[in-house]
Order: C-alpha cells, then sequence, then structure tokens
C-alpha cells in the first residue's frame, strides 16, 4: 500500500499531468469564451446568487453553454492539488538537505515555494467565495430610507448623495453623465450613530458584511428622475480571508526571492554554502 502511495504522490506531482491539466483548461477556457460572447448575460448573475443558487437555475436550464464553468472548477482544483503536491515534495527534499544551505540559504530557497502555496490559497479564497458567499443585491435607499444589514443589528440610513457630471467639450456622449457618485450613509447599532461614505470603487466594510454601491440615479444631469436614490449589494465574502492570506504569503516569498536575488553574492556563495 505504501508503495502505491507513493506512486501515486509522485503522479499527482509530475510535470506530465501538469502539462496535460494545462491543454486541458486552454480547451476549456476557449470553449467559455464562446460560451461568454454569445451568452454573457447567464452568467452576471453569478455576482448576486452565489454558484450554488445560480447552479440551481441558470446552469442547471442552460447546461450546454454553462457546462464548461464546472469543468474549470474541477481543472483548477486538480492544477492546485498538483501544485500542492509538487511543491509538498521539494520542500520536504530541501528539509532533507537542510545541513547542506546556512539559515539564510536555506529561507531564501523556501521563496518559490511560498509562492506556490499561496496561489494554491488564494484560488480556495475564490472558490469559497463562490460557494459560500452570502449575497443581498438590490437593497435601495432613498433620502431618509433605512434598510438592516441581514443578520445584524445594523441599520443603514441613506444621508446625502453627491453626483458630479461631465460638462467637458471632448467627449460629447458624456455630457450630463454622471462621472463620479458617492453617498453618505448613517449607520446605527443600538446607541451608537456613525457616518460613512461610499462611492463605486469605495465600499464600505462593516463587520463581516461588505456594502457595495451598485447604481444610482440620477445618471444624467437632466434625467426625468428628480429624487435621487442609489442601490447597494450587501455581501459577506468568507473567501476574503483566504485572499489576503494568500497575498501577504505571495509578498513575502517575492521579498525573500528578491533578497536573495539582490543580496547574496552570486552563486559562488550559495555554492560554498552547500
Amino acid at each position: 500500500m505504501s508503495g502505491l502511495l507513493r506512486t501515486t504522490w509522485r503522479w499527482l506531482g509530475g510535470i506530465r499531468l501538469t502539462v496535460f491539466i494545462l491543454l486541458l483548461l486552454t480547451a476549456d477556457t476557449a470553449v467559455g469564451y464562446l460560451c461568454l460572447n454569445r451568452r454573457a448575460g447567464l452568467f452576471q448573475p453569478l455576482n448576486d446568487l452565489g454558484l450554488l443558487q445560480w447552479a440551481q437555475t441558470y446552469a442547471w436550464h442552460n447546461p450546454g453553454h454553462t457546462a464548461w464553468l464546472f469543468v474549470l472548477f474541477i481543472l483548477l482544483s486538480l492544477l492546485a492539488l498538483n501544485t500542492f503536491v509538487c511543491t509538498t515534495s521539494r520542500v520536504a527534499a530541501l528539509a532533507r538537505s537542510r545541513a547542506h544551505f546556512t539559515k539564510a540559504v536555506f529561507v531564501f530557497k523556501l521563496a518559490p515555494h511560498i509562492m506556490h502555496y499561496a496561489l494554491i490559497i488564494i484560488l480556495a479564497g475564490y472558490l469559497g467565495s463562490y460557494l459560500f458567499s452570502e449575497v443581498y443585491p438590490s437593497r435601495t435607499l432613498t433620502r431618509n430610507s433605512s434598510v438592516t444589514i441581514p443578520g445584524t443589528g445594523i441599520s443603514l440610513r441613506l444621508d446625502s448623495t453627491d453626483f458630479r457630471y461631465y460638462e467637458g467639450d471632448r467627449l460629447d456622449y458624456f455630457n450630463g453623465r454622471a462621472i463620479q457618485a458617492s453617498a453618505r450613509l448613517l449607520l446605527s447599532s443600538g446607541d451608537r450613530e456613525w457616518i460613512e461614505t461610499i462611492a463605486v470603487n469605495r465600499p464600505i466594510i462593516c463587520g463581516s458584511y461588505g456594502l457595495f454601491l451598485k447604481s444610482y440615479a440620477p445618471a444624467y444631469k437632466n434625467s426625468m428622475i428628480s429624487r435621487a436614490y442609489i442601490e447597494l449589494t450587501i455581501r459577506r465574502d468568507p473567501g476574503v480571508y483566504f485572499y489576503f492570506t494568500g497575498m501577504l504569503l505571495f509578498l513575502l516569498g517575492l521579498v525573500l526571492y528578491l533578497c536573495q536575488r539582490f543580496f547574496l553574492k552570486g552563486e559562488e556563495r550559495l555554492g560554498h554554502s552547500r
């Protein structure tokens, strides 16, 4: 049994499997491009529903246009497993030869492996986001109206809006169109109240939830809409913690790699430490 496990482990970490998976990924993403090009609207609800609800509705009734996405998840999972096995084998071999290196060189040699582990963590974060996110789309707020963040005692009230419209003469299409939009929200929880500003690329983080500005009105200066409003998406995404952990690990590995390149005195020093 141990021999079978060793053989399986070597096969999972082999370069041939890596190349095979990458070829399949190339073919699958080419199919995905064709599907997205023809029916992009079929995939847009993924941002609001999450993978499980989307799979039970849109994907279930359109298997010919959505199957490639699930194949993509499977291939990415296999690639992550292949990378994990390969990297772990390299780290184990490096640890066995630890006596041949100085402490500094040993740490520097871990740099690419740290970055590989970081990418696996980031991929796991994306999978966690699609599987376990809680999304509450289309929460509309008008002046002095309020909504409550589900699962919390925090309520939101729209205090004011600030729309800035394009008034230049170089892009006629944008004349009178809002190019910057922000809103002041009054948040309250019990006896505590505070003001936060939200914009298109400036979400509000409230505990484990994120508030995102999805749309707003009036989008045009001379619009028939007289009453301003904003539309929010409320999202709780457990994958965020994996993203940040993976990025920090990748940054650590990158710094170590740069230190190895610029602060060690060439291959001679590495050779003498062996």
